[in-house]
């Protein structure tokens, strides 16, 4: 009987193909009194450093791979082996108790698992996977055990699993990885970062579909959609057969129109498609797509994933690395947006029961001053090596916004003073994701050099709904009259400003949404790389005389089911006369 389970999109695409259930090999740990007690403790430094190999050469492959930044992520396992907590609770249990080290191993990984576990810290989930995955590593080695890979794959296989560690995504067989999907994870975990790396469709936090799927099942994986299907009906199937095969023409078709498309309207309007990023490794990818800027850096990412805090020097190394590749075209840099479903362990952030309405994004850097001073400073030093501009997450008002200002202003004063390069003419610009910074949108773009709408959020707190909430996450819908009215009255007071408005949310990478959002008057797109030839593509095939005239009927409408329904009308229609007309690449009327 067929499954249908809603899960988080992490990673974008459609993926069709037979379950491969994944864990560690069941390890029988066990339990024994050692005779000499020094020769067990040398054995147990044996298995650490036998990890430690295994760590570097996971290291080395990923940095390879992906880029320095992903592979931080093995830096931190390897600093863990070194932990001292840990190493003297096994020799002192080892010398009084006289047990085994595979033993003392997972009485300690279940101590440590019910500890976190009672203090309830979301921030410390990727933490404890992280620290869990290592002892594991020992424990295999101390056991002589295989442990379960995916680096060489049979067949091609959707992999499910209750969670997969850094090491298990860093080491997946690329070409046979179908999908990946796992109960477990969140949009900023190991799995979802490295899966978007390797463009592998991926869904996670599904809770329960690790029990669900056996071996063989045929499963269709939605990684835009956050859509998981087992054992779906022939007609299901087929739908979505359908769906992937015209998704990799399409992909075909745009590629092969790269050299000449541009991303301009059928009337002259130029529409600039830029990409969101989250290191420096992706500015690769975006170049290869020809995107026309980094509408979004999301910099909270250099502070994840670590046991420290990045240095200032570091960070303006990564701003710099990404401005200097992609000039002259702009870099948007948006400040740290930590907290809501964010977390950094080592910053010791303190559990909250709203952690979305809590202190988050612009509230926390503004109450770090040490923190963001040093962020602002490395931006300000980087805009010497290319285009770059600078955004604040999560603005809600027009008071938080001078306050940014201020610290800007001090930032600036103390470069200057110091003899240190910046450029002055670095423009500052807003996020507009709250409802309450939409409605005095007026009053902050009188002090703001552009605004950039950040439909993710401004959706979820515009129609209160949680999208990683199963029970309500069909509600998170883009489509809403409110969030297009929303979107319209921001452009408005841009315009009357004399400010550009972007935006860069979800919303923008699906071409659905491209006609009526270049009717509603936003200036440039912004979404992953893997998005902007279709978009692009769209934007193509688009007259903003006929995108306006559709935009003021779509906002009398009143039922988002409707409005949905006539923008998947349109876009269909449209996407089906180009492809007639073979218009991906030219001017040609509709």
């Amino acid at each position: 009987m067929e499954i249908a389970l809603r899960g988080i999109g992490v990673s974008p695409g459609i993926a069709i193909g037979p379950v491969l259930p994944f864990g560690l090999s069941g390890l029988d740990v066990p339990k024994y009194q050692v005779e000499d007690k020094d020769a067990e403790l040398e054995r147990f430094r044996e298995a650490m450093e036998r990890v430690r190999a295994d760590l570097q050469r996971l290291h080395e492959r990923t940095s390879q791979d992906l880029g320095p930044k992903h592979a931080e992520i093995f830096e931190a396992h390897l600093m863990m082996l070194d932990d001292v907590t840990f190493h003297k609770e096994i020799e002192d249990r080892l010398r009084e108790e006289g047990w085994n080290t595979e033993y003392l191993i997972e009485e300690f990984i279940v101590r440590y698992t019910k500890l976190l576990e009672s203090v309830g810290d979301t921030q410390f989930r990727e933490r404890n996977q992280d620290v869990v995955d290592v002892l594991r590593r020992i424990q295999g080695r101390l056991l002589k055990a295989e442990m379960e890979s995916l680096e060489h794959l049979e067949r091609p296989c959707v992999v499910v699993a209750h969670d997969l560690s850094p090491s298990d995504t860093a080491k997946m067989d690329l070409e046979n990885t179908l999908g990946v999907i796992t109960d477990l994870s969140g949009p900023t975990s190991h799995t979802a970062i490295l899966a978007r790396a390797f463009e592998i469709p991926a869904v996670v936090g599904l809770g329960s579909v690790g029990v669900q799927a056996l071996a063989g099942d045929t499963v269709i994986v939605d990684g835009s959609r956050g859509d998981v299907i087992l054992r779906p009906t022939d007609l299901t199937l087929s739908r979505y057969t359908e769906e992937k095969r015209r998704q990799e023409e399409d992909r075909k078709a745009l590629l092969l129109a790269e050299q000449t498309i541009e991303s301009i309207t059928l009337d002259g309007f130029e529409i600039p498609t830029m990409a969101n990023i989250e290191l420096p490794v992706e500015v690769v990818h975006s170049q290869t797509v020809k995107a026309q800027g980094i509408g979004l850096y999301r910099t909270e990412y250099l502070f994840m994933n670590r046991t420290s805090l990045p240095s200032e020097e570091e960070q303006f190394d990564a701003y710099a690395e990404v401005a200097a590749a992609m000039k002259p075209a702009p870099v948007t840099l948006r400040t740290l947006d930590l907290g809501g479903d964010k977390f950094v362990s080592h910053l010791q952030l303190a559990d909250e029961i709203n952690p979305q309405l809590g202190w988050r994004a612009i509230r926390f850097c503004l109450e770090r001053p040490d923190i963001f001073k040093a962020q602002l400073r490395a931006m300000f030093r980087a805009s010497v090596h290319g285009n770059v501009s600078i955004m604040f997450p999560l603005v809600s008002g027009l008071e938080e916004l001078r306050r940014v200002r201020k610290m800007v202003k001090e930032v600036c004063a103390d470069l200057e003073q110091r003899g240190v390069p910046f450029d002055p003419n670095v423009r500052i610009g807003s996020m507009i994701e709250v409802p309450s910074a939409v409605a005095v949108a007026d009053l902050l773009a009188a002090e703001c050099d552009f605004f950039s709408i950040g439909t993710n959020d401004l959706i979820q707190y515009g129609l209160a709904v949680d999208r990683a909430n199963e029970k309500i996450a069909h509600m998170y819908e883009p489509a809403h009259p409110a969030i297009l009215r929303m979107i319209r009255q921001v452009v408005r007071a841009a315009k009357s400003a004399r400010i550009p408005c972007g935006l860069c949310g979800e919303m923008a990478g699906d071409p659905v949404f491209t006609e009526i959002l270049l009717g509603l008057g936003v200036d440039s797109l912004s979404m992953s790389a893997v998005s902007i030839p279709m978009v692009r593509a769209e934007v193509a095939n688009i007259r903003m005389r006929v995108a306006r005239r559709f935009a003021r009927r779509v906002l009398k409408m009143g039922s988002e089911s409707a409005i949905k329904k006539l923008l998947y009308k349109r876009h269909r229609s449209r996407h089906t006369l180009s492809r007639i007309l073979g218009r991906y690449s030219n001017g040609d009327e509709q």
